[in-house]
């Protein structure tokens, strides 16, 4: 009786083993198919919380491979330690991910490259924009917290593009002198620092000022400090306010007919009466103010006490261009501080582009750029050194163009005037292309081109420019 119920016995477990082994392989938890789902659910969990939602994961087996865009070497280091630990130290008997295979290709450099940090009147610093790594990133936070005494709101996020230099080394230096002001910001682009505020204690401001246009190269420092505005204007929207102390009734007048000659909305007057003002000023003001009203949005104000204008907001390159200018020759002995950032970086070429050259693909940097040239050229008032005012739009689409081709694209201004072609390639290195991008090329005699020059009876230069494309060395 007993043999026989081993023998019923040992049947039934013949016949139960491929079921328990259906069960182990597709059912178990520690199956191989609900492994790899938990293992691939808790990595994407893992790379969501730790911030790097650059990075995508799969699974094959306990396996992990990374794909995404990543914005730097540092962050694919993080991206695997996150996969790596997200289901604990694990490896193959306990069911853990037992390697990281980064397939990550490199993101594409961020152009223009921004950081800001901003000092709130409560205190607070938050911390925005973009930088190179996880590690560049933590170390900053600390920083704000240490110079700043303050809590630190973190935005952050990682983008490969960092300009060349001591970024780390800019943005300490940066929280540093924005920890003086009760209230303020500094933002890096690209090479450029600004630091806007009011600072009311005139050393001091005098201090900060000195130390933020002192930075050195290839970064350049522009501070916007104001501590005693005795004139405004404000534009925001399709609102232009003028504000603040004029001598009389002259003067008021003739800021309203010059804001008036080059502004199309509402015009507030708030300005008043206040006795004698610097004497200059209004020439300054003038001289500034036509080039304000094409601004985006923004302010321009006379801080007596500095002896400065001030200028802030958003405009186009060769509105930047124009206003420098103007204020250069029409401000007298006061100082001109600008901290506006240029707007249209990505230019629309569509309208001079024939579909059969541009098709439906993206069109390349030089492609784009003899499109712009071919649709106006590039003149200069009274054949000098000034680019005039109307080629203004197509030098606005000419620095889309250029900013927003490849890191290793260089571009050759070329011209019968040494001093024209400069002209042109200074004011593309100061609409933000690199300098070492951008090169002056004049015309040898032995060309025969310079005796084609046509001059129309304003002396304006008509044959355009010629801006070629040169592909650099790697570096």
């Amino acid at each position: 009786m007993l043999r026989l119920l081993d023998y019923l016995m040992g049947g039934l477990a013949l016949l139960a083993l491929p079921l328990l082994v259906w069960w182990g392989i597709y059912q178990s938890p520690q199956s191989a198919v609900n492994l790899q789902a938990r293992l691939e659910a808790r990595a994407k969990a893992a790379l969501t919380t730790g911030g790097a939602d650059w990075a995508s994961v799969s699974m094959e087996g306990q396996r992990a491979v990374l794909t995404g865009a990543a914005p730097s070497n540092d962050a694919v280091t993080e991206a695997a330690r996150l996969v790596r630990r997200s289901s604990g130290a694990g490896g193959v008997i306990f069911g853990g991910v037992t390697l990281v295979e980064s397939r990550a290709d490199a993101a594409p450099p961020i152009s223009p490259y921004v950081w800001r940090a901003t000092k709130t009147g409560e205190g607070r610093i938050v911390l925005s924009g973009n930088v190179p790594s996880k590690s560049i990133q933590a170390s900053l936070i600390e920083d704000a917290r240490l110079v700043g005494r303050a809590a630190v709101d973190n935005e952050m996020k990682l983008a490969a593009g960092a300009p060349a230099g001591n970024f780390q080394g800019l943005a300490r230096f940066a929280l540093s002198q924005l920890a003086q002001l009760e209230e303020g910001e500094v933002t890096i682009t690209d090479h450029r620092l600004v630091l806007r505020g009011e600072v009311a204690d005139p050393e001091l401001r005098t201090q900060i000022m000195a130390a933020v246009a002192g930075v050195a190269a290839p970064f350049r420092g522009e501070p916007v400090l104001s501590g005693d505005i005795r004139w405004r204007a404000e534009l925001s929207g399709n609102v232009l306010t003028l504000s603040g102390t004029v001598a009389d009734e002259d003067e008021r007048r003739q800021l309203l007919a010059a804001a008036e000659a080059g502004f199309d909305g509402e015009i507030a007057d708030r300005m008043t009466l206040g006795g004698p003002v610097a004497e200059g000023w209004l020439e300054g003001a003038l001289a500034g103010l036509p080039a304000f009203t094409q601004f985006s949005s923004g302010e321009m104000a006379f801080d007596e006490a500095a002896g400065v204008f001030l200028f802030d907001g958003t405009a186009s390159a060769s509105t930047l261009y124009y206003l420098a200018n103007d204020m250069a020759r029409g401000a007298g002995r006061w100082k001109t501080v600008m901290g506006a950032e240029m707007s249209g970086f990505v230019p629309d070429v569509s309208a001079d582009v024939s579909p059969a050259v541009a098709g439906d693909a993206v069109m390349p940097c030089e492609d784009q750029l003899q499109a712009a040239l071919a649709s106006g050229d590039i003149r200069f008032a009274g054949g000098g050194a000034t680019i005039a005012r109307e080629s203004g739009p197509l030098l606005d689409k000419i620095v889309g163009i250029a900013r927003n081709c490849d890191r290793d694209t260089g571009f050759e201004i070329v011209a019968d005037s040494s001093v024209q072609a400069s002209e042109l390639a200074d004011f593309l290195t100061a609409a933000g292309v690199p300098r070492d991008r951008v090169a002056a090329i004049t015309y040898g005699p032995a060309s025969g081109q310079g005796a084609n020059q046509t001059v129309d009876t304003g002396g304006d230069m008509l044959r355009p420019l010629q801006i070629r494309i040169v592909e650099r060395s790697g570096e």
